[in-house]
């Protein structure tokens, strides 16, 4: 709160742009700042599209994408799934996984060029942008000037960067926002980061002010390997918190032959939930953040009692899912559930992928690669892979073969159940 004052006293000061010869950008200034000063803490959809090339002598492929909400809560970014109940603690690039990724796009980069005293600026005329006449300026920000961190875990800089932007040269508000650092230590291994982000007018409940609604993160690394999000913004809505999530011990089962999977004082035995897919997943349009749902095609059980009865719905998201080129084309899909829903009670639930299928075009996962043929001197189709991190359920697909049907038989072994209480 105190850090918000301080900054709302900063910004105030600018208000005057007294200190600013041109009047033009002095404008422009103050319509940041009245931005940034009355911005509400608010969600937005946010679809991430991902890229990558080895060399700028090669096309782009698509690497994945991602379905998230993104969140603005006391001036700080936060994310989570789509179909997540509360957003997630870790950061963007822990909940994305591999792949490049970035933030700052709803308050962060404006204010590390436009907070008083942190840029130089140099007019450059005026120009045509989407029709219409803005005005465009480049500016400058050195290094101990600098707040805007890259980071190649496990190392983090602050670095000095430089852009430009435009303004309509009527209204004066920000059409579009271009940052570039290319100063970055070499222990990064990044030659340069470039960020684009182009800016609309946005209704949110009572407050109607600018907002990025899309923007492009470029990524260089010193091996020439680029990267590149395409990232895509709306339905944003005022942030209210609703309801309180807590974890208790579960109440008691509706059902006399069911007991409540709550955290007993014995160990528990080996519990084993045994599923059936019950949505469809389309392979070449399915991305992170996409729901699932499955129903147990058996009781789940801890040793003799049982936890909960057939037909119980499971539900979770898909979490990454990526296009592999090597070495057969392929699709590379890892799950997540997180939901045990028993009549009317809500689990939280945590497991890990034992296996899956047989199916159509789903491929044996195996730990070793031996080789082998069958009667007709066929390949069979085998991929060698890593441990599976704990929680997720990851499943190798053939290209040719882009759908996981449903019935998908699955097996998972269940790491923890909670009780999740709405108050």
């Amino acid at each position: 709160m105190r850090r918000r004052a301080l900054h709302a006293l900063l910004w105030a000061s600018l208000l005057n742009a007294q200190d600013v010869p041109d009047a033009t950008l002095a404008g422009i200034q103050v319509k940041v700042a009245e931005h940034v000063l009355h911005l509400p803490d608010f969600v937005c959809a946010q679809t991430v599209e991902r890229f990558e090339r080895a060399s700028a002598r090669e096309e782009f492929r698509p690497l994945d994408t991602l379905r998230l909400e993104v969140a603005l809560i006391g001036g700080r970014e936060r994310y989570g799934w789509a179909d997540s109940r509360q957003f997630d603690d870790r950061e963007l690039r822990e909940l994305a996984g591999r792949g490049a990724t970035g933030t700052g796009n709803f308050a962060l980069h404006i204010r590390h060029v436009f907070e008083p005293r942190i840029a130089s600026f140099k007019p450059r005329g005026p120009v045509i942008h989407q029709g219409r006449r803005a005005v465009r300026y480049d500016y400058e920000v050195p290094w101990e000037n600098s707040s805007y961190r890259i980071g190649n875990p496990p190392r983090e800089e602050v670095v000095p960067f430089r852009g430009s932007f435009l303004a309509d040269a009527n209204t004066l508000e920000l059409l579009r926002l271009e940052v570039l650092a290319d100063e970055i230590p070499p222990e990064l291994g990044l030659d340069s980061v470039t960020s684009v982000l182009e800016y609309a007018r946005v209704a949110i409940g009572p407050w109607n002010g600018i907002l990025p609604t899309s923007s492009e993160l470029t990524m260089i690394a010193l091996n020439g390997v680029e990267s590149r999000n395409r990232t895509t913004i709306g339905a944003c809505r005022e942030y209210r918190t609703e309801s309180k999530m807590t974890f208790d011990a579960p109440p008691a089962a509706a059902k006399a032959d069911v007991e409540a999977p709550g955290v007993s004082a014995d160990p528990p035995g080996r519990r084993v939930m045994e599923l059936s897919l019950d949505s469809e997943i389309a392979l070449d349009t399915a991305a992170a953040g996409d729901p699932i749902r499955a129903v147990l095609s058996r009781p789940l059980k801890d040793g003799e009692r049982i936890l909960a009865p057939e037909g119980s719905v499971v539900l979770g998201r898909i979490v990454r899912r990526e296009k592999q080129g090597q070495p057969f084309d392929r699709y590379e899909i890892a799950l997540e559930l997180h939901t045990l829903e028993i009549g009317r009670q809500r689990y939280e639930c945590v497991a890990t992928m034992m296996d899956a299928g047989p199916a159509p075009g789903l491929i044996r996962q195996v730990k070793q690669l031996n080789p082998t043929f069958n009667r007709d001197r066929k390949p069979r189709m085998e991929i060698l892979v890593n441990q599976v991190q704990r929680g997720q359920g990851v499943l190798q697909w053939e290209a040719r073969r882009p759908r996981i049907r449903r019935s998908l038989r699955m097996r998972w072994l269940v790491d923890d159940l909670r009780a999740v209480k709405d108050e």
